[in-house]
């Protein structure tokens, strides 16, 4: 990380996470958030399922009508892949909500992701305080004798550990959900199934950090965590981020963004419509939600998600 000092910037480096981790458990909370809402029949695949998250990546990844979409051979190749798309959306939620790319020759097709994040890193001011080291393990098994001669009793390995105070942030464009992108923006399902899946992408975004989180490894090196503070900005029709959770006045930042971007679509003539919603830290905006603990908080951005979308709680 690129950080501010007294003399001007200096290069640090930190532990982190990865946003591909990060979008690995927002989609398994997804499918176990959709496998909760639909009674039967969910929009699942067979790889969704088993959380493998190939997404129609090639052909042996193909369920039997998108296989049917490419054997075809179609002569109108753009209307095709609006087929294609709008086919995989419906087969799948997993495919709608964190996209996919199907990368063979005859018909590429993709469809850009509706949650998107980056990597988690330390916050500015708790740097000092962040530590990495490399831990010595040994695994113990009885010797065994076979056709490959004696093995070892014992194996040794390294596990890296860290600790840190991590920001992330995370943005979902719920508007985006069930409805097709690559070649023309048409629902892919009918507005019921639309309300499903907005309910299920927002009960995954819940479960990330509520629920059993993310990493590898986690049977062995459960993490000792818990959120500090939180900030969500809901806006509409102009897409916007809260600030960066790694910057300590994030989350009155983010209040100022939200007022500044209101203000300045209306002397454009876009009426713009923005909440914000905290939990922890020093809002100073009167209109900013309070949240007394980390699932009150959740519980506003969903009940405020649902209205924006239009949809019934």
């Amino acid at each position: 990380m690129v950080i501010p000092s007294d003399s001007g910037y200096k290069l640090v480096y930190v532990p982190a996470v990865s946003g591909e981790s990060i979008a690995n458990a927002y989609q398994r909370n997804l499918v176990d958030a959709t496998k909760a809402i639909y009674k039967t029949s969910p929009p699942l695949t067979q790889w969704d399922l088993r959380y493998e998250f190939a997404k129609f990546m090639d052909n042996a990844h193909l369920t039997p009508n998108l296989q049917k979409i490419v054997q075809s051979k179609p002569k109108d190749v753009v209307a095709a892949k609006h087929e294609f798309e709008k086919t995989a959306i419906r087969e799948s939620i997993v495919a709608d909500v964190a996209g996919f790319l199907y990368a063979e020759e005859a018909l590429p097709v993709k469809r850009t992701s509706r949650f998107y994040t980056g990597y988690m890193l330390p916050t500015y001011d708790s740097i000092e305080a962040t530590a990495i080291e490399a831990q010595f393990h040994a695994r113990h098994m009885p010797a065994e004798t076979g056709a490959g001669g004696q093995r070892a009793a014992q194996m040794i390995y390294y596990v890296e550990i860290a600790s840190a105070l991590y920001g992330i942030t995370v943005s979902l464009d719920l508007e985006g959900i069930g409805r097709t992108s690559l070649v023309k923006v048409e629902d892919a399902v009918d507005p019921k199934e639309r309300a499903n899946r907005i309910k299920a992408a927002l009960a995954a975004l819940q479960g990330l950090f509520l629920g059993f989180g993310f990493g590898a490894k986690l049977s062995r090196f459960t993490p000792v965590k818990r959120i500090v503070s939180g900030v969500a900005i809901l806006t509409k029709p102009i897409a916007t981020n809260a600030s960066p959770a790694q910057i300590p006045s994030y989350i009155e930042d983010t209040e100022s963004k939200a007022a500044k971007l209101a203000s300045s679509l209306g002397k454009l003539g876009i009426s713009a419509s923005y909440e914000v919603i905290a939990y922890g830290g020093k809002p100073r905006d009167s209109k900013t939600k309070r949240a007394s603990t980390p699932e009150e908080f959740f519980e506003q951005v969903i009940d405020s998600a649902l209205r924006f979308s239009g949809i019934q709680s």
